[in-house]
């Protein structure tokens, strides 16, 4: 279960992250850069990564990894959010 719930929790945060770089966010990760929004290669490195916990048994580590991720994902939809706030729109101006 929690597995499954790294890898969807990372393409989450691919989605977020790629529709907030269109939209001008900069990403924050070094390590991501070059990646950012490309959800199969989140997808793949999550994947990979839940291989090496199982392969060195040290997959408890995996909830711990979840609770920062929906940090992350939070963080994210926060950024989105506020790019996208814009004070007018509210607004009829004659």
């Amino acid at each position: 279960m929690q597995t499954l719930l790294f890898i969807a929790l990372n393409i989450m945060d691919a989605y977020l992250t790629r529709i907030s770089l269109q939209i001008g966010a900069i990403e924050a990760n070094p390590f991501m850069t070059h990646i950012g929004g490309i959800i199969i290669a989140k997808g793949i490195i999550a994947a990979a990564l839940v291989f090496i916990l199982y392969y060195f048994q040290k997959e408890k580590v995996l909830w711990m990894l979840n609770i920062l991720l929906l940090g992350v994902i939070l963080w994210n939809s926060a950024v989105y959010g506020i790019l996208n706030l814009s004070p007018l729109d509210n607004f009829m101006i004659s």
